[in-house]
């Protein structure tokens, strides 16, 4: 009887393959046309990033192919952010006061959109980098003029601290819903907050981020936005061409970054892709307890301990494989899951609950709903 738990979350493990079996990376190159060389403006929105922006300010000017122009939106920033910025060669952009009815990012978005004489436009989260050749490779995505791309950075891990946002990065990842299987379910996917790339006339004719000037998690809404206007979504996974390190202020920050987000992003989550990582979030936490009952059980079934062994090894193997698609993760998080899902459960009720509540978070000076 007791065999059948382990039996049970064996079977359910296919479900993330159901939602990231398709993953894509873009094709690293050369320009492939000459003749058609696309004036991108990088709109970079900033609020005291003096640490993160020098990475990609720097990567942008070894660049292979150099962008038109560099624009960081200096957010309201007391720190250096503006000042970097213009040593580094960008254009530093300082919007009016916040409105009333806007939230920080899409008005700093929309900002540096209104300012670029570009004709495309690549938004980038201040705490990304790019590879040399990925500017190249995202310049030929530009040969589709009524198509948005979206690039999921990779997640550079560099400390044990930052190994808890394993199942964070992965599930965001696939409540997107861009890498499913079958083919047909990745039409609805969601865009990523980290980078946008959108022809000018395209964002203007869409209403840009004024469509989405008060919601927190603006990727996913702007991609309901965009849906509704008939507009052709492509996400890409960032390995090998785009990064980012999210958390490297420790614990307390990555504490309050995923928090503030990540119970407002399983409401807006596709029903398909949230239905499939709930089961198998459901796999993992039967084989935890599986396993656990099984050690602590004196004399247990040769069946039953078998197959809670067998249960663990492939989530965990699933863990590893899955968990190196979207960030530099170790194996040694993959192979000792139950902390960092265990984490991801915490984290993820608290949220809920402070969400029922009403409690703000704070992030970066501002209150946060």
């Amino acid at each position: 009887m007791l065999a059948a738990f382990p039996i049970f979350a064996i079977l359910l493990m296919p479900a993330l393959w159901l939602v990231m079996g398709r993953p894509r990376f873009l094709a690293l190159g050369s320009i492939q046309h000459e003749n058609r060389n696309p004036k991108i403006s990088v709109v970079i929105p900033a609020r005291d990033e003096e640490e993160t922006l020098p990475r990609l300010l720097a990567s942008l000017k070894h660049s292979s192919h150099q962008p038109h122009e560099i624009i960081v939106v200096d957010d309201g920033s007391i720190d250096d952010t503006a000042r970097i910025s213009r040593q580094s060669g960008a254009r530093v952009v300082s919007p009016d006061a916040l409105p009333k009815d806007w939230k920080g990012k899409p008005w700093a978005c929309q900002s540096g959109a209104r300012a670029a004489t570009g004709d495309w436009l690549l938004f980038l989260d201040a705490d990304t980098w790019l590879e040399p050749q990925a500017l190249s490779s995202i310049t030929q995505l530009a040969e589709e003029p009524d198509a948005v791309i979206s690039i999921c950075p990779y997640h550079k891990i560099e400390t044990i601290v930052e190994e808890c946002s394993s199942f964070f990065n992965l599930i965001m990842v696939a409540g997107s819903n861009a890498f499913g299987i079958p083919d047909a379910t990745r039409q609805d996917s969601a865009l990523f907050g980290q980078s946008l790339f959108i022809a000018k006339s395209r964002y203007e004719q869409v209403g840009g981020h004024e469509k989405v000037k008060d919601k927190i998690l603006e990727n996913f809404h702007l991609a309901e936005h965009l849906q509704k206007q008939g507009v052709p979504r492509h996400c890409y996974l960032g390995r090998g061409s785009l990064n980012m390190r999210m958390f490297p202020g420790g614990l307390p920050e990555l504490w309050r970054s995923w928090k503030k987000g990540f119970a407002s992003g399983a409401k807006q989550a596709h029903p398909r892709a949230l239905i499939l990582i709930s089961l198998w979030l459901v796999a993992g936490m039967t084989t935890i307890v599986s396993l656990l009952v099984a050690l602590a059980i004196p004399s247990p079934e040769p069946l039953f301990l078998g197959s809670a062994a067998a249960a663990y090894f492939f989530f965990a193997l699933q863990c590893y494989h899955a968990f190196r698609l979207v960030g530099s993760f170790s194996y040694l998080n993959a192979l000792f899951f139950p902390l960092s899902l265990l984490f991801y459960q915490t984290l993820f009720f608290i949220a809920l609950v402070e969400k029922k509540r009403g409690v703000q978070t704070k992030w970066k000076g501002r209150d946060v709903h």
